[in-house]
């Protein structure tokens, strides 16, 4: 009976250290680490580690950890990463914390469900009950009671405050410093709510929030809760600006800014940078102040009694100075005049004004009269109409036209005409003869002599030839047309017989691109290639020179510089593409320098994009069209791939079945050691 208590505690710690190739491996509790497969790992609880193939893994409570095949997690509470699959370098402390992590790595979630529905998003850190529980996404930070309670899609997102964050729903780059709570259905862009990015909100714990930076970089400092400000800088309330100033303490120290006012101290400079007393302005124009009194202008008649003889000008460097009326003696009045200048002293107060030396008159086309005086523009005095006479006593100015009629031109109201020549036609010309009158057609004739007792003679033509009846003949040369194979001349030139000219179509179309019927054999034009080539040169079309086979012509610009486009398809019996150069073929999967992706990482990046990495969506391809010969090389590149990866699993299968059956035999001498 003592030997076989010694055979089950042996059975017991092979169970727990070498039991499926098993390394330095700890598990206590029902089921804990029973389909391990794993090295190191160390599990405590019902079914912890229950079916681990991963290395380095630490499980602490019920179903921590139960199906990880990823390595160097810590779990420690019930259903802490319970369903992790790949997943790596993530620490959970608190029960169902991380619970539904599949692929996410380098993950710390402290508190009950903390990053709970979280299934592929990576360094996260979430401290605090419910911290990023429905959050999936990357690079996100929380502290805090359920912070923040909605946010389902977020990346690189900071939060610190109980339930900080309260309505958004998605959201990256932001930072929310206490309670926020968002606006939970905003009906303008000018209010935040479920979605906001790259936006930073310091609230304090009762929930107002005292400082919003939008996205832009606008900053508002008291607007309200979820006011987005429009400005560089909104501010609702007063600003006090001054290194010196120091806020109230009491009722009667300090100064308090007005409300939605500015109080400054020191110097304050508008359009210049170096103000040189409490307030400067410079407009950049001489003459103008850059200040302006809306309810102050020249059409404001002041009140007839004047109160105080004080008034306010200008010194020498433009500062806005207090000044005293002169007495109301005149003790001198002088008047004087250079040039075109006019200068007057009145008790030592000199003014100047310019003398007139420019004037101008201009009549608008209102028959209106304008005059300027050193530039300045007099009110238009409108002018009368003048009355005109024709001599026949009309008022009015005849209009003339022209008219023709055959080669006669006439301008109406007593203008006079003129006819043009007539000019006759004499292309076509014939002889003819009267007697011993000869006439040419549409031309002059000659008569010939008379001569007594001599025979009647005639005159012939036969073709290009005349000919006179008991006399001579003369031959008119041969007309010879040269027009190739096609073109035949038939006809003797005689009026039963004229010539005729024609052709037969052995083009490859006519009538302006349309293939002539007559001329089609079976349907077909037939072109004899007859030992040549056909060369499209495109060299002088640098805008166009395409081909086009279909109803309706479509040249997509995006297909670049493609010659040929073919609506319906191609059919052919064999398509060869040409490899530019041999870095269009992948090969270089092969090279030692190959980034080989992780299948865990091309997982994470079909399940965000779904398509493999590398590979065009069938958006692009939809827009812009397939390129055979590079979809070729990209195919052949995800088979190399492929290849890649079955030689590494079967590496990894040949290592673990050598080391199974170096553990068999190692049970087999200790089986045959306890016999």
């Amino acid at each position: 009976m003592k030997k076989n208590y010694i055979v089950v505690a042996i059975i017991v710690l092979l169970n727990s250290n070498l039991l499926f190739s098993q390394v330095e491996n700890t598990f206590y509790g029902i089921n804990a680490g029973t389909n391990n497969t794993g090295n190191f790992s160390t599990s405590f609880g019902v079914s912890a580690l229950y079916s681990n193939s991963g290395n380095s893994n630490s499980g602490f409570g019920w179903n921590s950890l139960k199906y990880s095949v990823g390595s160097f997690n810590c779990a420690f509470g019930n259903d802490a990463m319970k369903y992790n699959s790949t997943g790596f370098l993530n620490s959970a402390f608190g029960t169902r914390s991380l619970e539904a992590n599949s692929t996410g790595n380098s993950n710390i979630a402290i508190g009950h469900r903390s990053l709970g529905l979280n299934t592929t998003g990576s360094r996260n850190t979430a401290v605090g009950y419910g911290a990023l529980t429905k959050a999936n996404g990357d690079n996100n930070i929380a502290l805090g009671y359920l912070a923040p309670r909605s946010l389902l899609y977020g990346n690189s997102n900071i939060f610190i405050g109980n339930e900080t964050g309260v309505y958004l729903e998605s959201g990256d780059y932001n930072v929310f410093l206490g309670n926020v709570r968002l606006n939970s259905a905003p009906t303008t862009n000018r209010v935040a709510g479920n979605t906001l990015d790259r936006t930073i909100i310091f609230a304090d714990g009762e929930g107002s929030q005292r400082i919003f930076i939008s996205k832009l970089g606008n900053t508002g400092i008291g607007l309200g809760n979820n006011i987005i400000p429009n400005n560089r800088l909104d501010v609702g309330g007063g600003v006090v600006i001054g290194k010196n100033y120091t806020p109230n303490f009491n009722a009667n120290s300090g100064f308090i800014a007005p409300k939605n006012g500015l109080l400054v101290e020191g110097r304050v400079g508008f359009g210049t940078s170096d103000p040189q007393n409490k307030l400067e302005i410079t407009h950049g124009t001489n003459g103008f102040s850059g200040l302006r009194f809306t309810n102050l202008t020249s059409n404001y008649l002041p009140s007839a009694t004047q109160t105080t003889d004080k008034f306010l000008s200008v010194n020498q460097n433009g500062d806005v100075v207090l000044q005293k009326m002169a007495s109301a003696s005149v003790s001198s009045n002088v008047l004087t005049s250079s040039g075109n200048q006019m200068s007057s002293n009145v008790s030592n107060i000199i003014g100047t004004a310019p003398i007139v030396n420019s004037i101008s008159n201009f009549i608008n086309s209102n028959n209106q009269l304008i005059t300027t005086v050193n530039g300045v523009s007099s009110a238009p005095i409108s002018l009368p109409f003048g009355e005109f006479n024709e001599i026949d006593g009309s008022t009015t100015n005849e209009l003339q036209t022209l008219t023709q009629s055959g080669n006669t031109i006439t301008l109406s109201q007593g203008g006079g005409s003129f006819t043009i020549p007539t000019f006759v036609d004499t292309d076509s010309q014939s002889l003819s003869l009267n007697g011993n009158i000869l006439s040419i057609s549409n031309g002059n004739s000659v008569t010939l002599p008379t001569y007594s007792g001599t025979d009647s003679q005639n005159l012939s033509i036969s073709g290009n030839t005349i000919s006179i009846s008991n006399g001579n003949s003369i031959t008119f040369p041969t007309t010879n047309i040269v027009g190739g194979s096609n073109v035949t001349i038939t006809g003797s030139g005689t009026t039963t017989s004229p010539y005729q000219i024609s052709s037969v179509d052995t083009s490859l179309y006519a009538n302006n691109g349309v293939i002539n019927q007559a001329t089609t054999v079976g349907g077909n034009r037939v072109v004899d290639m007859n030992d040549r080539n056909i060369w499209f040169n495109t060299s002088t079309s640098a805008t166009n020179g395409k081909l086009y086979i279909g109803s309706s012509p479509n040249y997509n610009n995006a297909t670049g510089s493609y010659k040929l486009f073919v609506e319906g398809g191609i059919m052919t019996e064999k398509v060869k593409v040409a490899l530019r150069s041999t870095n269009n073929w992948a090969d270089y999967v092969f090279e030692k320098d190959y980034n080989l992706l992780p299948l865990n990482e091309v997982e994470k990046y079909i399940q965000k994009n779904k398509h493999l990495p590398g590979v065009k969506s069938a958006e692009e391809l939809a827009e812009n069209g397939l390129d055979i010969a590079e979809m070729q090389s990209k195919h052949m590149e995800k088979i190399e791939e492929l290849t890649l990866y079955i030689i590494e699993q079967n590496k990894k299968l040949q290592q673990q079945n050598d080391e199974i059956q170096l553990l068999k035999n190692q049970m087999n001498e200790i089986i045959q050691k306890m016999k």
